[in-house]
């Protein structure tokens, strides 16, 4: 008898399509302030008229945020925390201050763009929080590793 492997069997939990839906939105809003950065008309033009110059600084913002909402993503699915992603934001947030404040290679020194990754670090949290107390539901089907499938006779 062959017994097929599912993926989803092995998450303790899984999403619930509202939290789904809304983490692709998300996704999708960050990709497409990194994307308007070369096609203007990708742009806001909201955000346009309230940060005039935030084109320049909005990769930082951009990579920052897909950084977090992955490793939150998929850091709630595994174990319903937040604390791997803590760490990961707060190391995020270090590594955008040290590179931007005092580090010259292959880079201008920026604190805009240091301000921007923090706010890229942070700014996912608003959805990762909910997330983590309503997104996510136990998953009827997990298997725990040490469970066996056929009994030992």
């Amino acid at each position: 008898m062959k017994i097929t492997l599912n993926n989803l069997n092995q998450l303790k939990y899984i999403p619930k399509i509202w939290s789904t839906i809304l983490y692709f939105i998300f996704v999708a809003v960050v990709l497409l302030l990194f994307a308007g950065r070369k096609i203007e008309e990708l742009r806001f033009e909201s955000l346009y008229y309230l940060f005039p110059d935030y084109y320049q600084h909005i990769s930082n913002f951009s990579i920052s945020a897909m950084l977090v909402l992955v490793a939150g993503y998929t850091n709630v699915l595994e174990n319903r925390t937040l604390t791997r992603t803590y760490v990961s934001a707060a190391l995020l947030i270090a590594a955008n201050l040290i590179y931007e404040l005092f580090l010259p290679f292959i880079n201008t020194m920026d604190v805009m763009d240091a301000y921007y990754g923090i706010a890229g670090s942070i700014v996912p949290f608003i959805y990762l929080i909910p997330y983590k107390l309503y997104g996510i539901q136990e998953n009827p089907n997990y298997i725990e590793k040490n469970k066996s499938e056929n009994p030992v006779l």
